[in-house]
């Protein structure tokens, strides 16, 4: 499977990878894929890029004078073709990426200033995790449009077929009032006593406009919740009474090896493959998309479990977890059981909604395999195979963190210095954040084993979900354990086929603004510290001969 394959692997979108754009539009392989793939013309690239440059300049000028709004960042575009088809606000690859539609690229009905909206509407969605106050805290990306680039919006938004496009004729209806907002730093008021702060966004309003955000915030709910309500309305006809006796009739018949959940009751179980009456009801009245989807979910869980298995030399020889183990996710390991569970109403996941989201299958299939494979690391089938090269690259590791810390500004030391003394273990700082390092270790073992048994879509998938932005997760304090987190998931790009991996992981992450731009640390210390955890993660190695040979080669 080529990258461009991987692109068009779900039939509702055409993906452009991350690695695909710049800060102008698309790159030449970028516009070359989407003319042969997807039959885009010159109008509808350009469209893409005069959009894509607009975003880029006007989000970092904003974030350089606002910093509570995000910075540009290059992060994969998902262009869906049928939006019907697509849960509305579903994250596809894990906020890696931003949800368009085929009509915001259609110069009959767009226009490159709704396109540069919609994406730092996007980044501002992801930031908050919320769809709802986007609007109101992106006031200050109005005060410098001019008349003709809000009457551009406005008239492109008029015409939006968006499931959410309400949202956006909303936005437009309220220019007048945003524009007369205040900011701390962007347009600071003569006199701020006679303004209400929106805490954490610099946003300061009139007491004349007091109940004008409120009114958009409901205004974009509303808007949200048609959606929603629409989406759910489509699929859950024609019911999927045919689609659910089919699933049923397989389990029966094959018993897999897995578990059917439905919050934290199971409802099918493999020691009893003929009780399908608990599933059934929970199952009684979805659509046939979404039960369709669910049969062909368990499935893949159920191939890739048997594969795995039937691979190693001695399956019974892996430990039953029984403590510890988080029951939530794509799929997991069922705790007390040797087996992997499916959660029926897994959240956000929305199994039974309608279609799953583009992608999430690959996803699924990938993370069964791992779960298998962290059994594996459990029983000591990857073992260190080097345990000198091993403590040797710690070591170094280490040292760099040491002189790192040492290195930085004062200010970022002393914003830091908390969450460096909140640090376990003992010794310096650096030899703290190695073994905090070390503690995540076993994840990448498991896919040092899950590798040779994922297809190519479903190893890009795992790395594309899991190389993104990670600053919401990660206080300012504890900036440096967000180094070693980066420095860590940055080895995950050696599964991927990105060529660049260093300017892909740079982008995607935002790592530029949090620790290159403040002169956290430098280029070339950055670069010792990878080469020291990618040598610390060399070190592991599958122990061949716990796997049969036909499976057993890299």
């Amino acid at each position: 499977m080529t990258l461009d394959d991987y692109s068009f692997l779900d039939p509702r979108v055409a993906l452009i990878r991350a690695e695909q754009l710049s800060p102008f539009g698309l790159a030449p392989e970028g516009r070359a894929m989407l003319a042969a793939r997807a039959g885009w013309g010159a109008e509808r690239l350009d469209l893409f890029d005069e959009g894509f440059r607009r975003y880029w300049s006007r989000a970092s000028a904003l974030a350089r004078r606002a910093p509570e709004l995000p910075e540009p960042r290059l992060r994969n575009v998902a262009v869906v073709g049928e939006p019907e088809s697509v849960r509305p606000f579903g994250q596809m690859l894990n906020q890696s990426t931003w949800t368009m539609f085929d009509a915001d690229f259609d110069p009959a009905l767009s226009h490159p200033e709704l396109v540069a909206y919609l994406l730092v509407h996007g980044d501002r969605l992801v930031q908050i995790g919320e769809v709802t106050f986007a609007p109101v805290h992106l006031a200050p990306y109005w005060f410098e449009r001019s008349p003709a680039e809000r009457d551009a919006f406005a008239r492109a938004a008029a015409l939006s077929p968006r499931p959410d496009a309400g949202t956006y004729r909303a936005i437009a209806a309220a220019l007048g009032w945003l524009r007369e907002l205040r900011h701390e730093r962007v347009r600071p008021p003569r006199r701020p006593a006679g303004h209400r702060a929106i805490p954490g966004t610099g946003l300061l309003v009139p007491r004349a406009l007091e109940r004008e955000p409120e009114r958009l915030v409901e205004s974009a709910r509303s808007s949200a919740e048609e959606a929603l309500r629409e989406f759910y309305a489509r699929w859950r006809t024609p019911r999927g009474d045919a689609e659910v006796r089919r699933l049923l009739d397989w389990l029966v018949a094959t018993a897999p090896p897995l578990v059917v959940a439905a919050g934290e009751r199971a409802v099918w179980d493999p020691e009893r493959p003929h009780d399908v009456a608990a599933l059934a009801r929970e199952l009684s009245d979805v659509g046939q998309a979404a039960a369709r989807d669910v049969r062909e979910d368990l499935a893949v869980v159920a191939e890739r479990s048997t594969r795995f298995l039937r691979a190693t030399v001695a399956a019974d020889a892996l430990p039953v977890p029984e403590h510890s183990l988080a029951q939530s996710g794509y799929v997991y390991v069922q705790r007390g059981r040797r087996l992997l569970a499916y959660n029926l109403h897994e959240p956000a996941v929305e199994r039974l909604a309608g279609p799953a989201l583009p992608y999430a299958r690959s996803m699924l299939g990938a993370r069964a395999l791992h779960e298998w494979a962290h059994l594996a690391v459990e029983a000591g089938w990857v073992p260190c195979a080097d345990e000198s090269a091993r403590g040797d690259a710690l070591r170094r590791l280490a040292e760099e963190l040491d002189a790192a810390v040492a290195r930085a500004p004062r200010a970022v030391r002393e914003r830091a210095d908390r969450g460096l003394q909140s640090l376990s273990g003992s010794g310096s700082a650096g030899e703290r954040l190695a073994a905090l390092f070390a503690t995540r270790l076993p994840d990448y073992q498991a896919n040092v084993l899950a590798r040779r048994f994922w297809s190519d879509d479903e190893r890009e998938t795992y790395v594309r979900q899991n190389v993104r932005s990670l600053r919401g997760e990660y206080p300012a304090e504890r900036l440096w354990a967000l180094l070693v987190r980066y420095v860590y998931e940055l080895q995950y790009l050696e599964f991927s086929q990105v060529a660049d991996r260093r300017a892909y992981f740079v982008e995607m992450t935002g790592f530029e603004r949090d620790f290159a731009a403040p002169r956290v640390v430098s280029d070339q210390a950055f670069e010792s510290l990878c080469a020291a955890a990618r040598a610390v993660c060399r070190s592991y190695a599958v122990d061949e001969s716990r796997f049969r040979a036909s499976v057993a080669a890299t």
